[in-house]
C-alpha cells in the first residue's frame, strides 16, 4: 500500500509557500507527515507531490525523511487532478489501494488514518465523513487507481468517483478532515487546535 500526500500547489492565499508555513514551530507539510508515519506508512512507501518552488520544498522534504519518494509535478498549475496523476504514475502496478491525502491537512489524527485502512475494500473507495459531510484522505481500490492512470489530464477526481452510496463512509471524531489550511485565519486556527492537542498529550 502507498500514501500519496499531494503538496504542489502555489498557496496564494497564504502568500505562497504554503506546505513550508510554520505551524507551532514546524513546516505544516511535516504535522501531516506525522500522521501517515504514525498511522503506519513508511516514509519509503509515501508518494509526495510538489510542484510549486519544487527545490526549496524537496530540500525540506529530505530533511524530514531522506527515504520520502519526492516526485515533481511540472503541470502543478493545473487542478489538483494533474498531481494525483502525477503520483499514481510511481505508484506501482501490483499495489492493491492508495491512500489520497492532502498536505495542507495538518491536523488529521492517525487514528483517523488507521481507521479508513482497516475498513479497505478491494472493490470500494473508503472516506471519512464529519458533521455528515465527506472529505480527505481517500483510501482507494486498484480499479480506481487504474482508472485515473487512463484518464485525460482535463478529468478530475470527481469524474471518476463511485456515487456516495457505493462507497465506504466512516464517521469521524476529528475535526481535522474539515480543516483544509488555505488562508491566515486557517493556519492560525491549525496553530491554536495543534497546540492545544499536544497540550494534551504532556
Amino acid at each position: 500500500m502507498k500514501a500519496l500526500l499531494l503538496a504542489a500547489g502555489e498557496g496564494r492565499r497564504l502568500g505562497y509557500h504554503k506546505m513550508l508555513r510554520s505551524i507551532a514551530g514546524r513546516p505544516m507539510i511535516f504535522w501531516t507527515l506525522d500522521s501517515l508515519t504514525a498511522a503506519g506508512f513508511l516514509p519509503k512507501d509515501i508518494i509526495v507531490v510538489i510542484g510549486y518552488n519544487s527545490s526549496k520544498t524537496e530540500g525540506v522534504l529530505k530533511s524530514y525523511d531522506a527515504c520520502l519518494n519526492v516526485v515533481k509535478n511540472p503541470d502543478y498549475k493545473n487542478e489538483m487532478f494533474s498531481s494525483i496523476k502525477t503520483g499514481i504514475s510511481f505508484v506501482p502496478e501490483s499495489c492493491n489501494h492508495v491512500l489520497i491525502a492532502l498536505g495542507d491537512q495538518p491536523l488529521v489524527k492517525p487514528e483517523t488514518i488507521k481507521a479508513i485502512l482497516e475498513k479497505g475494500n478491494p472493490l470500494k473507495v473508503v472516506q471519512p465523513t464529519y458533521n455528515g459531510k465527506r472529505y480527505h484522505p481517500l483510501l482507494i481500490p486498484r480499479s480506481l487507481i487504474e482508472a485515473i492512470r487512463r484518464a485525460p489530464i482535463h478529468f478530475t477526481l470527481k469524474d471518476l468517483m463511485p456515487p456516495p452510496e457505493d462507497r465506504i463512509l466512516i464517521s469521524v471524531d476529528d475535526e481535522g478532515v474539515a480543516l483544509d489550511v488555505d488562508t491566515p485565519d486557517d493556519l492560525q486556527r491549525a496553530e491554536i487546535l495543534l497546540k492545544a492537542r499536544l497540550k494534551g498529550l504532556t
